[in-house]
């Protein structure tokens, strides 16, 4: 097995959790044999993609790849809202659609899209696509209005000032930044070796990061892999109320995101089972009231509340979860949600 360290990458920031599952998926998707996740001992923990005779070339060869398939002017990515309309197709969140003809077409659209990848076994897209969600038209408030973006992940956090979306604002110019690159660039940009902001120009106040770290010039190839890490972090429509985002906590856009750190080496398939489970979530609520506000802890960082679910997570390696408190900035109407930085929860496994 070979490591591959993402050094730059800091626990307490919610986009190195996601570039390492995201990278994971990737490589998977593009071949590469025996992936594994985990992350360095000790204080300075960092994310670690591991596989059988893998280099940094050939993991910034595989992430290439991906970009360029993803950029290439047929893929889902590139699928428009209609012919005359260049917003992306598959945004989960999308402006207003007032009329039951509108709806027909974008599910009608949608469902191609779907069958095709469905058509091709294009798995991990087609993970990130209901991981994503979609515009729930079968939602509405009591005044009747529709409330479509009810039907969408809590991790997606693409600012919706001036029709922005999600697909078309964000993974698109991701793809077309990265599929540009070398691989020794793509996997330098993933350890922090060079950090290049192609679509945020570098600048201080970059939106790049998505809502996953504060604004500032985050390297485009770890960017991409985080926004594709939302594909192992499922959601679940609900009929009568907002999807239920894997991870997240509390109602609406705001609450806490919560992501666990680990010993050893885990597979995907791992990563999103004990990140799905209900033990993470109540050793998390454990420690917070109604109101959002932490109980006294024990020496572990959690109430008895959670020794259950501490103890159940500790049995299968998790040394910790970080809790990311998720705020909003900017106006009432088009807000901008970040995730903060993270507040690490031991288990007391070592």
């Amino acid at each position: 097995m070979t490591d591959f360290v993402l050094t730059g990458a800091d626990p307490h920031m919610m986009l190195s959790h996601l570039a390492l599952c995201g990278l994971a998926a990737i490589a998977e998707e593009e071949g590469l044999r025996d992936v594994r996740l985990s992350w360095t001992p000790g204080m300075g923990a960092r994310p670690v993609l591991s596989a059988v005779n893998a280099t940094a070339e050939t993991i910034g060869a595989a992430v290439q790849r991906h970009a360029a398939r993803l950029d290439d002017a047929g893929s889902w990515l590139n699928r428009q809202l209609s012919d005359t309309e260049k917003r992306a197709l598959m945004s989960p969140r999308i402006s207003v659609i007032a009329d039951i003809d509108g709806w027909r077409s974008l599910q009608d659209r949608r469902h191609d899209v779907l069958d095709q990848l469905t058509g091709a076994r294009a798995i991990l897209d087609l993970r990130l696509i209901a991981a994503l969600g979609e515009p729930s038209y079968w939602r509405r408030n009591h005044k009747g209005d529709r409330l479509q973006d009810d039907g969408a992940s809590r991790m997606e956090m693409q600012p919706r000032n001036q029709g922005s979306e999600f697909v078309g604002n964000r993974l698109r110019p991701l793809a077309a930044a990265v599929a540009a690159r070398t691989p020794a660039l793509i996997s330098d940009g993933l350890r922090g070796h060079n950090i290049r902001d192609e679509i945020g120009k570098d600048d201080t106040q970059s939106r790049t990061p998505t809502g996953l770290a504060d604004p500032g010039p985050t390297d485009n190839a770890l960017a991409w892999c985080a926004l594709w890490g939302i594909s192992q972090l499922p959601i679940a429509l609900r009929r009568d109320d907002f999807a239920r985002t894997t991870a997240h906590l509390g109602r609406g856009t705001a609450g806490y995101f919560a992501l666990p750190v680990w010993s050893g080496r885990w597979r995907s398939a791992r990563y999103r089972s004990v990140a799905a489970s209900a033990h993470l979530t109540r050793f998390v609520e454990s420690g917070l009231t109604p109101g959002g506000v932490v109980r006294p802890a024990g020496p572990n960082g959690v109430t008895a509340v959670g020794t259950a679910a501490r103890e159940w997570l500790a049995a299968r390696g998790v040394t910790g979860v970080v809790r990311f408190e998720v705020r909003r900035f900017g106006s009432a109407s088009a807000p901008e949600r970040r995730a903060a930085r993270g507040a690490i929860l031991k288990t007391g496994r070592s």
